[in-house]
Formats: structure tokens, C-alpha cells, sequence
């Protein structure tokens, strides 16, 4: 798997797998790498995943630095140099018969040497639960055979297994589980599996024994990962078990919390645990397609359905035919689709753009939205007959201000995930307990983003306090860092958004960024901004910061 590896001054600092489709860099705290500085634009390029090659596209509009030379898209070759501001990254694409170089480095930060070595994925281990008894078997190879005979590699006392159950092997990152012709069959949830690949922290049943794929040391951690969901916490703990009861069923489920809670996650749970877990997992995200297309999305469209159609495509539904459609943000989905997905809901039959003729599909829905849906039915921006159809099952997910407990231990995980391959970064204690005094609005798609600026700005092999900037003050924080004047950060305008519009919420962020600067001092605030009081009064006004009994 292809991955870039950061460095500033020489120094290996961060490194980042390319295991996303589309990967978006630069500065702004929405980017999946944030790189806190000015010389970086909010986008600076996207690296785009294909089968054989990545591809890097400029999304600044000034072309990004490739082994020197600006460039607007370009395919990416191993080892090429790409310039972020005081940062280069490397591009590496690694196979696991790749070479992979990893950086040795001395406790005060220095680097001593760099040594090849044949590319490994983590050690891992299983772990094997029979009742209340667990042992642990570490890997010692990339495959392994599990059964009662003595002469498998893992040989279990089971009087329900075969005597060669099933053979595991791992590529890529992955299981691959291949059931040997066993009599009462290998299964993932309440599936029933002949071959399928499966990742770190995936249960096993066989028998009467529950086997767990996992890295090496993860029962001494307190990481309790669940499908990727990093947490002790109860209410985490009972998210995971209500996703146990509720994914062997049909019925649509809805993932309500607020951005960056990890719905897309709890959403891959449902799948996994479900009966359609070797089916596809088909996620689209409805709040980021234009009204336009949505439709084509979802439903399909044959050649010459409109303008542009120059060939028959599959929608979201037919490539989900017997598995799972995640729609997220199903909250922005079009009052006229509503419709439309209500009907192929209750039908089961979809109709392409353009077709005459109805199919008929097999597809379980899991919806997720950071609104209240209930509320915006009532007020007839969401159908209230589609909310009770998506909203069988509610899974609701706890902002990350209310599970601080699990703050130490996801922090943890993306530091080890974000350290470069021979090198051991800690954090500080008070680094720990200022990111625990935080209220996180981001959640945990803000923690992410802080460890990824701490890893790029920490000058050794600590992270300090000093080096965390929250996504609410990096604009802000660069700004005091290497330039003078103000730094607002712009926000991301939909498609269509007029320039007078533009301007105007950009007005709107730089007087509340002076209100709250200035303690509300409006007289001061005017000074400062040299506009009239009146005209600064109606602005506020208009945005509802002024009392109702106030008077101009």
C-alpha cells in the first residue's frame, strides 16, 4: 500500500498511508492531512488512488512542487520529492515485497542512520476465547492453518471443529479466511463464510471457539477497539453491543451524532456484523454530490439519459445489490429524491435515468445525519413518512467532550498510527491534560487533525504542549507564528454560492472573531474595523447578536 512519508529539516516526521480512494492536503482543518502553515493553501492537492498508480491534482490553483517543478496533475513515481511549504513528503508505493527504508533515531532527535530492510506488515496474534478462558497465539508466519488435528499450526481442543478447519492468510494488510470443507462451517457474525478478507480486530466463530485477529499486545492495551471504534467508555460499550443485536436484522438503521463522531465506522459495524458482510459495502455521501447528479448517484442512468451520458452507468443501489447502501448526511438529500428513495425503499425497484423500466434490487439501507431529522420533518424539510422508514433502528453516537475518558487512549492510537517506522514519540503529561481540558467541537475528526499538526511542528521525540494547535485557532495560531495581520479561515461555499454571499459570511467571521477578541466591546470594534456604529449595529442585527429590547 502506497504511503508518504514527511520530513522537515531532514527529519523523518509523520507518516501517512495512502489507504483512502481520494486524499485532500493542505491546510485547512477539513483536509484528511492538515499542514499548519501560511505557504500551504487550505486545499494544496488531492492524491487520488487507482489499482496501479496514484495520481497528484492541484487544487491551489498555483501548482504544487513535484521533484522540484510545479505541477497542475501528475502521476506519481516511487520516490518522488513533493513540497509542502518547510515540509517534503516522499512518495513511496509499497507492495510487500517492496524495500521500505525506516529512519533510526537517537533520543535527542537525531538522525543516525537510515537501514533497508524487507517491508513487514505488525505483528499480530490471535486471540482464542473457549468460555471464560482465553489464551493468545502470537503469528509466526503469513499463514496459518486452525483445526483439531496436531499437525495444524494452531491446533484447538474443539469437539465441534474439523480436524483442518480453516486457513488463514494475510496480504495486503489483510485476512484472508478460507473455510477447509469443515463440517459446521467458519462464520463471521451470523454469516456463514467459505472465503472472505477481513481486517485487525475481526471475530471468528468456529465451533465453540471465538477467534480474534489482532496486533501483537493488544490485550495489555486499553485501545478496546471495535470495528475501529477506540474506546472504554459505556456508552461506547453499549453502542457495540446494540450493533451486535441490530446488524443480523434487515431493518434500516440511522447514525445520528455530530460530525466527526465516527458514523461511517459504526456504519462499516452494522455491515461487518450483518448476514450481507461478504457482500459489498457501498457508501455515498449525499451532501457531497450536486443536485444534479444525485439522482444518476443513486439510481443509474442510461446513455443518453441527459447531456453528458455518453454511456449507461450503475447507480449506488445496483452496486450494493445484496449488501449494504451507507447513505451519510442523508439529511441534504433533495426533497424530490426523498420521494424517489422512499419508493425504492418500499418497492425494492429502482429506475436508471432515462429507463423505461424498473429492476428490482436487494439492498439494506444505513443512513446517517448530524441533524434532527424529527424536528425537520415536523417543519417539512425532511418527509416525516422516509424518517420512519429509515429510522427503524436510532444508533445515536456520544460527542467526544463526553467520553474524556477515551480522550488518552484514541490520542495514543494516532500517534502510534502517525510515527514514522523506527522512532518512539510520547506525549507529554501536560500535553495529555490539555488535550483532555479541550471541548473538541470537532470530535474526534478534530483529534485526528490536532496529532497530525503536532506531528509535523514537534521538535523531537515528545510531543509538547506548545506543539497542539485546535482546529479553531490553527488559522489563527499560524497566523501568530509567520504572519502579521489577521488570518480568517475561509469556510468551503457550495457550488453556486455567489461572490456577494461569499463576502458576506466572511464579514460575518471576522466581526464575531473581533467580538470575541475585544470581550463585545462594539465601541472598540468599530475603531478597530474603522466602520460605523450604526452599520455595525444593523450587521448584528441581521445576525441576531443583539438583544431584543436593544435599542440602536
Amino acid at each position: 500500500m502506497a504511503e508518504l512519508v514527511f520530513f522537515k529539516h531532514g527529519e523523518e516526521v509523520l507518516r501517512f498511508t495512502l489507504d483512502a480512494r481520494r486524499v485532500v492536503i493542505g491546510r485547512g482543518e477539513s483536509c484528511d492531512i492538515a499542514i499548519p502553515d501560511p505557504a500551504v493553501s487550505r486545499q494544496q492537492a488531492a492524491i487520488t488512488v487507482h489499482p496501479n498508480a496514484c495520481v497528484l491534482e492541484d487544487l491551489s490553483g498555483r501548482g504544487t512542487e513535484v521533484d522540484g517543478k510545479r505541477e497542475t496533475s501528475i502521476e506519481l513515481k516511487d520516490g518522488v520529492d513533493i513540497g509542502f511549504g518547510p515540509w517534503n513528503a516522499v512518495y513511496r508505493a509499497r507492495s510487500v515485497t517492496d524495500d521500505e527504508v525506516i529512519t533510526q533515531v537517537e533520543s535527542a532527535g537525531n538522525t543516525v542512520a537510515q537501514v533497508s530492510e524487507p517491508a513487514r506488515l505488525a505483528p499480530a496474534q490471535v486471540r482464542i476465547k473457549q468460555g471464560s478462558r482465553e489464551t493468545i497465539h502470537r503469528l509466526q508466519s503469513e499463514a496459518f492453518t486452525v483445526g483439531k488435528d496436531k499437525t495444524c499450526d494452531l491446533s484447538i481442543d474443539d469437539k465441534f471443529l474439523s480436524a483442518r478447519h480453516l486457513k488463514v492468510t494475510r496480504r495486503d494488510g489483510l485476512f484472508n479466511v478460507a473455510d477447509l470443507s469443515s463440517t459446521n462451517g467458519t462464520w463471521l457474525g451470523n454469516a456463514r463464510v467459505q472465503q472472505v478478507d477481513v481486517p485487525l480486530f475481526t471475530q471468528l466463530r468456529i465451533g465453540e471457539t471465538e477467534l480474534t485477529l489482532e496486533p501483537v499486545g493488544a490485550g495489555t492495551r486499553r485501545d478496546n477497539a471495535y470495528f475501529g471504534m477506540i474506546g472504554a467508555d459505556p456508552a461506547v460499550r453499549h453502542l457495540s453491543e446494540l450493533i451486535e443485536r441490530v446488524a443480523p436484522s434487515q431493518a434500516a438503521v440511522t447514525i445520528m451524532g455530530e460530525s466527526g463522531t465516527g458514523k461511517e465506522l459504526v456504519a462499516r459495524a452494522v455491515h461487518a456484523r450483518s448476514t450481507r458482510a461478504e457482500r459489498p459495502f457501498i457508501p455515498i455521501n449525499c451532501a457531497a454530490i450536486s443536485k444534479e447528479l444525485i439522482e444518476s448517484e443513486l439510481f443509474g442512468h442510461e446513455k443518453g439519459a441527459f447531456t453528458g451520458a455518453t454511456n449507461a452507468r450503475k447507480g449506488a443501489f445496483e452496486e450494493a445489490d445484496g449488501g449494504t447502501l451507507f447513505l451519510d448526511e442523508i439529511g441534504e438529500l433533495p426533497l424530490d429524491l426523498q420521494a424517489k428513495l422512499l419508493r425504492a425503499l418500499e418497492s425494492g425497484e429502482i429506475k436508471r435515468v432515462g429507463a423505461s423500466k424498473p429492476q428490482v434490487v436487494d439492498v439494506r439501507i444505513v443512513a446517517a445525519t448530524n441533524r434532527d431529522l424529527l424536528h425537520r420533518a415536523k417543519d417539512g424539510s425532511f418527509r416525516e413518512d422516509l424518517y420512519y422508514r429509515l429510522c427503524v433502528i436510532p444508533l445515536v453516537l456520544p460527542p467526544l467532550r463526553n467520553r474524556r475518558g477515551d480522550i488518552f487512549a484514541l490520542t495514543e492510537h494516532f500517534v502510534r498510527l502517525y510515527t514514522p517506522k523506527g522512532q518512539q514519540v510520547r506525549l507529554h503529561p501536560m500535553t495529555i491534560a490539555k488535550l483532555e481540558s479541550h471541548t473538541w467541537p470537532g470530535n474526534i475528526r478534530e483529534l485526528r487533525n490536532v496529532i497530525h499538526r503536532a506531528m509535523l511542528l514537534r521538535k523531537g521525540l515528545h510531543i509538547e504542549p506548545s506543539d497542539l494547535f485546535f482546529d479553531a485557532e490553527a488559522a489563527l495560531t499560524v497566523k501568530d507564528r509567520d504572519l502579521s495581520g489577521v488570518v480568517i479561515p475561509v469556510p468551503d461555499f457550495p457550488s453556486g454560492t455567489t461572490l456577494e454571499s461569499m463576502l458576506a459570511q466572511i464579514e460575518r467571521r471576522l466581526i464575531e472573531y473581533y467580538l470575541r477578541k475585544l470581550d463585545n466591546n462594539r465601541e472598540k470594534l468599530a475603531k478597530e474595523l474603522a466602520i460605523g456604529r450604526s452599520t455595525l449595529f444593523k450587521r448584528l442585527k441581521e445576525w441576531g447578536l443583539t438583544g431584543k429590547d436593544e435599542a440602536e
